[in-house]
């Protein structure tokens, strides 16, 4: 799927008039124009998915379908990878987009109920993959694959 047909079945699913002309596709500020969708990630059990945009992410109960939350960091909120941890407030992310919130080479372990970064993890190149699991966080780069120990971001391989 194109990115233009992504655009437009998000227009459709959150407009009342799928034909809408937008001003500037690539400019964060305008707070009527459709979010760009990066990345989606489904937490352990499935029950819930996060979706990062250009201007932050959101989280999405599967069933019933429904929006639980969102959280947009404008401007330069890009949001490039995302990865919750079951049901809680730990999320991990990376920047991403035109206008990203953090750097590409950075993991960002974020607490939604303190809305701040509690844990950064930096690189000397781009991160392509972070998952969480109870007790690890797992960063894939392009040739490596760290595995951390949650509770004192240590590496465990």
């Amino acid at each position: 799927m194109s990115h233009s047909q992504t655009q437009q079945t998000l227009i459709s699913l959150d407009s009342p008039e799928p034909n809408v002309t937008l001003p500037n596709p690539f400019s964060n500020s305008d707070p009527t124009r459709i979010p760009t969708l990066f990345h989606v990630s489904f937490n352990q059990d499935s029950g819930c998915f996060a979706a990062c945009t250009d201007r932050g992410f959101r989280i999405f109960n599967c069933d019933p379908f429904r929006e639980i939350f969102r959280r947009d960091f404008v401007p330069g909120g890009g949001i490039g990878l995302v990865s919750m941890l079951f049901r809680c407030n730990i999320l991990a992310f990376v920047g991403g987009g035109p206008d990203p919130l953090h750097p590409i080479n950075k993991v960002m372990i974020w607490d939604d109920h303190q809305s701040r970064c509690i844990g950064e993890l930096s690189f000397r190149s781009e991160v392509k993959g972070v998952r969480l699991r109870r007790h690890e966080i797992v960063v894939v780069l392009g040739h490596r694959i760290f595995v951390y120990n949650f509770a004192d971001l240590k590496v465990l391989h």
